[in-house]
């Protein structure tokens, strides 16, 4: 670890861990490692194994969707942003209740109807084999982004809160534990472990940030969120002005909706868990409950971050994501297991992102590059065991790199989402255009998903030297989402030779109108998807409102 590194935790005192908070941690880690190898004991064939057989419930959907989504760039990462830029953090929440409700009412009638098992099937049915094959490799680097960060956050807090204790684990260990774990299940239970373990996981990361955020709120020094609403009214606003850094209100309604839909509706290992549904309502349903689920993040992360200015003496600009484990250290008793609680919360979130990069690296690799490309008529079991050797490819990548940049000086969580606007812009352009757009061609496709890491960087660098300014990373992604679709209309008119038929059947105006086979019979109107999405909407809203 670097020198850096080793600073920043002797800044940042341990939590004396006794012999009760090693036992619930271990304990936890033990049972989430035995229950996925248990659930997914009888995978046999490439449905079950990367599909979960599309046997998973709502409330299982709804579970492994929050799981796979919070995780330590969530719970310290979030944290850290709401002690270094205030409430405006929780625009990522909010925003993602756009991205959901977009992905249960415009992605999923295609994905499911459709019978995919990756999303870039659908752009290889749109357009050709070329689109589909550049975005599993845009996806691939993509989770692996998320992976570093994930596991960087992790291991550091958890080396953080063991320093100088019996038990006192180094940040390399905490690393190779993280990843060793969750590919120990993983490998063996594919889809069906992960989302039973992330509905387990889910309910321990509650948990664990529930109880901080209730010590931390209401601490003596905080007053509860309304003495912290007297103290920072300047920070409790969702939007700050366009020329804020991190979080410009011009950004948050551009580019930052660009990447949700991105993360939402076209990313692998989110999606993944509604194609395991059994049925179109229970995928859509799950979505929406992940989504009240989400609403509550901006109280469990982003206000006990606020309040950990007025209880922790640490630098919000190089130190803000220490805040979670000073917290713990500051406010948690020794003895009672509590430290333990919390810190299987935090692992808990770690594993139940990581097994789902994990499973949806596997099936991309899988059947996008090695069934399409190297051995189309390679078995069910054999298709397994190259996902299996696919996973442990990206965890030993994932472990090595977290290993090399292990060094934080705080804010990763935008920085996570300053790199992923890198990739996003040419892919969601891509898709949208193909499912709105019949005379979208091929090559316009192809050419977008290219343009869009090139477009950005170009973006960048002229307007820093030209202009002599640091073009904000949601404005950037935001420019480079209109230049794309610039691209895309400029060659789909040059290439109107390509049109085919048979592919704009998967356009929107036309898909739509296909009959749909095993329509499921009509619901009590309490369980009715759209009502739910209407109260998730009013009660986003509503939040929004309040403040503004």
């Amino acid at each position: 670890m670097s020198n850096s590194m080793m600073t920043l935790l002797a800044q940042t005192s341990s939590v004396p861990l006794q012999w009760l908070d090693v036992l619930v941690l271990a304990g936890s880690v033990i049972g989430v490692t035995g229950f996925g190898m248990w659930i997914g004991r009888k995978e046999e064939n490439t449905s079950d194994y990367y599909l979960a057989g599309k046997t998973v419930a709502w409330w299982a959907v709804a579970g492994s969707i929050f799981g796979t989504n919070i995780s330590s760039h969530h719970m310290v990462g979030m944290m850290g942003a709401g002690l270094k830029e205030g409430f405006a953090q929780a625009n990522y929440e909010f925003g993602a209740i756009f991205g959901l409700l977009m992905l249960c009412y415009f992605f999923l009638p295609f994905y499911r109807r459709m019978g995919l098992y990756t999303l870039s099937e659908y752009l290889g049915r749109r357009f050709d084999d070329r689109s589909r094959l550049v975005y599993s490799i845009t996806n691939m680097a993509f989770l692996l982004i998320q992976m570093v960060g994930t596991m960087i956050l992790g291991a550091l807090t958890v080396a953080t809160l063991t320093a100088d204790s019996q038990y006192a684990i180094s940040y390399e260990v905490a690393i190779c534990g993280l990843a060793a774990v969750s590919a120990a299940y993983t490998f063996y239970g594919g889809l069906k472990a992960d989302i039973f373990n992330d509905v387990v996981q889910s309910v321990l990361l509650l948990i664990g940030s529930g109880l901080l955020a209730v010590l931390a709120i209401w601490h003596p020094n905080v007053g509860g969120l309304a003495g912290l609403l007297e103290k920072q009214p300047e920070k409790f606003h969702v939007f700050f002005e366009a020329s804020h850094p991190e979080l410009p209100w011009s950004g948050v309604l551009s580019g930052l909706m660009v990447l949700h839909l991105y993360y939402w509706g076209t990313n692998q290992f989110i999606v993944q868990r509604t194609l395991g549904a059994r049925s179109d309502w229970d995928a859509r349903m799950g979505t929406i409950a992940a989504g009240f689920f989400k609403l509550l993040i901006p109280f469990l992360c982003i206000v006990p971050g606020m309040a950990a200015g007025y209880i922790l003496a640490i630098d919000p600009a190089t130190e803000s994501d220490t805040a979670f484990a000073g917290l713990t250290r500051e406010l948690l008793p020794a003895g009672y297991g509590l430290v333990g609680v919390v810190m299987a919360g935090l692992v808990a979130g770690i594993l139940s992102t990581i097994d789902s990069m994990m499973n949806s690296t596997a099936t991309l690799f899988t059947f996008d590059i090695y069934k399409k490309y190297i051995r189309p008529e390679a078995s069910e079991i054999r298709l397994i065991w190259v996902g299996r050797g696919a996973m442990m490819v990206m965890v030993g990548l994932a472990i090595w790199l977290s290993l090399y940049y292990g060094q934080t000086k705080g804010g990763i969580f935008n920085r996570m989402a300053d790199y992923n606007a890198y990739l996003v812009p040419g892919v969601i352009v891509a898709y949208v255009a193909g499912m709105l757009q019949p005379f979208v061609t091929r090559s316009a496709a192809l050419l977008c998903i290219l343009a869009g890491p090139l477009l950005s960087i170009l973006f960048e660098r002229v307007a820093r030297w030209v202009f002599d300014h640091d073009l904000q990373a949601f404005h950037r992604a935001g420019l480079v989402t209109l230049a794309c679709y610039g691209v895309v209309m400029a060659v789909s008119l040059a290439t109107q030779h390509e049109r085919d038929a048979e592919r704009e059947q998967f356009t929107w105006g036309r898909f739509k109108t296909q009959p749909q086979s095993g329509n499921a019979a009509p619901r009590p109107w309490w369980l009715r998807d759209r009502l739910w999405a209407g109260l998730l909407i009013a009660c986003t809203l509503g939040m929004c409102w309040f403040f503004r």
